[in-house]
Order: C-alpha cells, then sequence, then structure tokens
C-alpha cells in the first residue's frame, strides 16, 4: 500500500473511533464543561478528548507528519494532519445533530487526502485527490442541477462583518440561489460533493474546517478554492461547487472560486 493510501485508511479509522467517543459525549452533552474562546465560538470538554485521540493515534501510526488541529494549534510543515475534532460544535452542545470529525492530510502545501465522519448519520466521506470521493465506499459526485434549481450552504464567523452576510444573502437572492445556513463547514462541503447542495460559500473559516471538504469537492468533480501555502493558520474566505455554478458563485462572492480570498 503506497503512502497516500495508508494515510487514508488510516484516516478513515480514527475518524470512526474518534467519532464513536464524540458521540458518546453527545449523547452526554449536559455534563460538558464548556468554555468560551470568543462571541460564540465554544469549545467543551468533548472537543479536547477527540481531538487528544487523534492526535495519539496519528502519532503512533505516523510520527514525521505534524499535526494543526483547531484546540491544540500546530505549526504549518511539509507533511501535515489538519483536524478539527468537531467541527459544528455548538450544533453539538445543543442538541443539533449536524456536526463531524474532520481530517485532511497535506503534502508540500497540498491537501491531498480529505475525510469527514458524521457519527449522527453514520456517513463516511472520504477523498484522495485526483483519484476519486466516496460516501461509505460508494463513489460520490457534484450536482448537475441548473443554476435556477441550486442551493448555496453558507458557513458564518462572528469574527467576520455581518453586514457583508446580509449584503451576500442579496446577492444570492438575486442570482437565483437558494441559501442554508447550517453550523458546519465541514459537512457543508461534504454534501457539495455528494449532490446535495450547488455551492459553499464563506467569507472566513478556518483551514481545519475546511480543508478536508474542499478536497472532497474536487475529487467529486467540483470546483474548490486552494489553501495557500504559508496560509494554514490564517482565515480565509472560500467557496466551493458544482462546474455549473460557478461563473455565478463567483459573481456572489466577489471572488474566484478557485483561488478564494483572505479572510
Amino acid at each position: 500500500m503506497d503512502p497516500l493510501a495508508r494515510r487514508l485508511d488510516a484516516a478513515c479509522r480514527i475518524a470512526r473511533d474518534a467519532g464513536r467517543l464524540a458521540l458518546r459525549h453527545f449523547e452526554n452533552r449536559g455534563g460538558l464543561a464548556v468554555e468560551a474562546k470568543g462571541r460564540q465560538d465554544l469549545v467543551s470538554e468533548a472537543d479536547r478528548a477527540v481531538e487528544a485521540l487523534i492526535r495519539r493515534e496519528l502519532a503512533a501510526r505516523f510520527p514525521e507528519d505534524g499535526v494543526l488541529g483547531e484546540e491544540e494549534g500546530g505549526e504549518e510543515t511539509s507533511l501535515m494532519w489538519i483536524v478539527d475534532p468537531i467541527d459544528g460544535t455548538s450544533n453539538f452542545l445543543r442538541g443539533v445533530p449536524y456536526w463531524g470529525v474532520v481530517l485532511a492530510y497535506a503534502v508540500g502545501g497540498t491537501t491531498e487526502i480529505g475525510v469527514t465522519y458524521d457519527p449522527v448519520h453514520d456517513e463516511m466521506f472520504a477523498a484522495r485527490r485526483g483519484a476519486g470521493a466516496w460516501r461509505d465506499g460508494v463513489p460520490i459526485q457534484v450536482s448537475e442541477r441548473p443554476l435556477e434549481a441550486s442551493s448555496c450552504a453558507l458557513s458564518f464567523s462572528f469574527k467576520n462583518d455581518a453586514r457583508k452576510y446580509e449584503a451576500l444573502i442579496g446577492r444570492l437572492a438575486d442570482a437565483g440561489i437558494d441559501h442554508r445556513r447550517t453550523g458546519s463547514t465541514a459537512l457543508n462541503l461534504c454534501h457539495v460533493a455528494d449532490g446535495r447542495h450547488e455551492a459553499m460559500l464563506t467569507l472566513g473559516c478556518n483551514s481545519w474546517d475546511a480543508a478536508a471538504g474542499l478536497c472532497l469537492v474536487e475529487a467529486a468533480g467540483g470546483i474548490a478554492s486552494a489553501w495557500p501555502l504559508g496560509e494554514w493558520t490564517r482565515m480565509r474566505a472560500v467557496a466551493a461547487c458544482a462546474p455549473g455554478v460557478e461563473g455565478a458563485l463567483a459573481e456572489v462572492a466577489g471572488f474566484g472560486v478557485r483561488e478564494g480570498a483572505a479572510g
């Protein structure tokens, strides 16, 4: 098995184990210790426990690889895992079943592997750059719905200017694109890859929210923003979509879908 195939297999196994741990916490979330990192930006003991499990498993299997995680941080390295233990923590803590465990693997700044596990619905999304994307081992591809029937998933951070989002929603409506804000960038991107949405757009997110999902969308035949070398620890505006809505989405977003923009 080649090195990337080994890592893809391991990432799926680790994500599933981490998801089981997260699900146990989800079912007993009332007793979790919770802290605020910022406005509407929460972290719980579940986030930290799940990230610790992922880091232990990665270190045991691939000690040469670096890890950049939402809760424990890290530095950009040439061989790097990008980890979000629970993407959608606010949903998780409120009992909303829309959150996931996220692992991506980048080589020299290019995301080669993307894995997101949805424990509540027991769906495993996995991709390898240039080889394809899968849900539970079955190949997936982006939607072919026309623009007038399209749906865009939005992600919003209180670190961004709310007025820009208000204007963005207006432009989406003017373009005839429906929108949803569901609380998990990672799952939104999975659902673009799987054809449930035609697009995803955020004016600011972190690499651990989006790297795996952007890889999934591209591997499923879609178009997605790249995360530039040297920018992995900074917020960026990113987008992803089916090819048929790229032009309209770029016009709405105000930046090229393939390039993204500084957050």
